[in-house]
């Protein structure tokens, strides 16, 4: 109603909302960093920065939006940064261009341009048939770009075997 008290609840909230969310991101960013350093391993993350700006570019709900925009993911990403370079554990950013379009297993990406196959929060590859969560295929590949990167690894392991087969 715009009252003084309703305005004092409203701040008391925000503030009570903004530390559970700080509270949230210091555990996940701790259980992350634990996981890698037992198993020896590095970090792999998508480089978020300007996410906002894009997404708000699109047509969305006021719920979606705010939901977006309320997202910590930044300082979820700090909080990995400073806990991992406590205990020596690398960080790789990877640009985010294409992970959950492209199949983890086949590394095939949809050839007509605009079109994807990912439905929703599922995803189909048309050309090895894998089916499975959207965010697990886009996560899988996260992991695949982290490993080449921290490892030197070769740089065929991002490649489609779509050419070998069509040459070879």
């Amino acid at each position: 109603k715009g009252t003084k008290s309703s305005k004092r609840l409203l701040k008391r909230l925000s503030g009570r909302e903004k530390r559970y969310q700080t509270w949230v991101n210091h555990n996940i960013s701790k259980r992350i960093v634990e996981c890698a350093y037992s198993a020896n391993q590095a970090i792999a993350l998508e480089d978020l920065t300007g996410i906002r700006e894009r997404t708000n570019q699109q047509l969305r709900s006021k719920t979606e939006r705010r939901r977006s925009n309320s997202w910590a993911f930044y300082q979820l990403r700090m909080f990995i940064d400073y806990k991992a370079a406590a205990k020596g554990v690398p960080v790789v950013l990877v640009n985010p261009a294409y992970t959950s379009q492209t199949c983890h297993r086949c590394l095939h990406i949809h050839p007509e341009k605009g079109k994807s196959y990912r439905s929703g929060k599922t995803f189909k590859c048309g050309y090895c048939g894998w089916k499975g969560d959207a965010d697990l295929n886009g996560a899988n590949n996260i992991k695949r770009l982290g490993g080449v990167v921290t490892r030197l690894e070769s740089a065929s392991l991002l490649s489609c075997s779509l050419l070998d087969r069509v040459t070879g």
